[in-house]
Formats: C-alpha cells, structure tokens, sequence
C-alpha cells in the first residue's frame, strides 16, 4: 500500500533530495545539490513511500502574491500511469486550499504537459526556465 507523507526525520529528507536529484537533475547532467533552492525551508513537501522507499515526490510553495508554486514533482519510471503522480498533486492542492490559496501555477517540462492538463491545468504560455535546454510552459489553475 502506498503511503503519502512528509518526510519527517533529517534521514529522510537526504533520501527525498536524492531521490529528486536522481529523477529530475542527474539525467540532465547537473550536480547533485542542483536539485534544491533557497525555499526548502518554507516550503511544503510530499513522498509517496512504497514500504521504506521513496517512489514520487512533490513540492509547494506558497508565493507572497498569495499564489503556490508546484515544484520538483517527480515519479520513479517503474510507478508512473499507476495514479502515484496525480495522487501527490492532490496532496500538494489540498495543502494549498486548507491555507485559502486559489491559484497553483508550476512550470512543466513539454513531456508533463498532458499529465497536468489531465488534472486541470491549463498552458498560460512559454516560460523561461532555470534549465535552459529543457523546454517548459507555465500552466495554471484555479479553485472555483
């Protein structure tokens, strides 16, 4: 059975920063550290476990306009199209609506799109990404 929960001790968390820098960064050629930024701290962050191991992970982060931004969500090949992803947006959404957020915005890599249109997030346009040779959109969405 899968379970979704923060990670809680300091062991835990060094397996969650791997496991996003393995997933996200590490095929892309870039240093493990890379997979982190200065909001870690104030940010909300949830693993999807399969017994001890880590199996997805995602971040938000609550912006001071009053929007969230989603990051580094990531699934490990062999869980993906089992409903792992779209469980761990809904964690992070859930997080976001219980602090009176309305809007979730995230920047998605092209192969993501579908995956977010899927759970209601609409392409708001090209942005400009801290990976520059990974293409991203802007996508959004808002509670009624």
């Amino acid at each position: 059975m899968i379970q979704y929960r923060p990670p809680l001790a300091p062991g835990e968390f060094a397996e969650y920063f791997s496991f996003r820098w393995a997933q996200l960064r590490e095929p892309l050629g870039l240093p493990c550290g890379s997979e982190r930024d200065s909001l870690e701290q104030t940010a909300f962050h949830i693993a999807a476990y399969d017994g001890p191991s880590i199996i997805g992970v995602g971040r938000l982060h609550i912006e001071s306009d009053g929007t969230a931004r989603i990051r580094y969500m990531a699934v490990h090949a062999d869980y993906r199209h089992k409903g792992i992803g779209r469980s761990i947006l809904r964690k992070l959404e859930q997080y976001a609506n219980d602090h009176h957020v309305r809007v979730c915005w995230l920047h998605a890599r092209e192969e993501a799109v579908r995956f977010y249109k899927k759970n209601g997030y609409v392409v708001c346009g090209a942005c400009k990404s801290e990976l520059p040779s990974v293409p991203h959109k802007r996508m959004e969405k808002v509670r009624d």
